[in-house]
């Protein structure tokens, strides 16, 4: 997990909390989404590319947050249809149709470990974590001065 510093943001969310609440939750779902993009378009770029598929099906997503109303948040993730981004970012047994490991857990941990031995783990090629991890500094400053911008300049209407 990164640690990321923001010089200011006490003074930010101060002057946040005097909007009313419709238009604080559109400074920042503006905000927020266009720092996403940020880590987005890293993701894209790091992405091992065949047809670019897999490229595209890296999206940005509104969030429920942690659950509490009036939370606002956005993720980058996978869209279902580029599930084999998953197996890449973390790596996988090659298997093929009919070849899923069966019994139970203690024969299943076996044959995994089995299979790893016998050089069926294809390695992990991480983008996503990558793209999080170099790019969330900007993209928290970016959010920030976006705000900020917002809140000097009334570009929430």
């Amino acid at each position: 997990m990164a640690t990321v510093e923001i010089h200011g943001m006490q003074e930010l969310l101060a002057n946040l909390q005097q909007l009313p609440e419709g238009l604080r939750h559109k400074v920042l779902r503006r905000a927020l989404r266009q720092g996403a993009a940020i880590v987005r378009d890293e993701a894209r770029r790091i992405v091992r590319r065949k047809s670019g598929a897999l490229a595209r099906g890296i999206q940005v997503v509104s969030s429920r947050g942690n659950g509490q109303r009036g939370t606002v948040a956005f993720k980058v993730g996978l869209r279902r249809a580029v599930f084999y981004g998953r197996f890449l970012e973390f790596g996988h047994i090659a298997r093929g149709p009919g070849q899923r490991l069966k019994g139970g857990e203690r024969r299943k941990a076996a044959q995994r470990q089995s299979a790893i031995a016998g050089g069926q783990f294809v390695p992990p090629y991480p983008f996503m974590r990558p793209a999080a991890a170099t790019k969330l500094e900007a993209a928290l400053n970016h959010v920030a001065s976006a705000v900020r911008l917002a809140l000097q300049h009334g570009e929430w209407r």
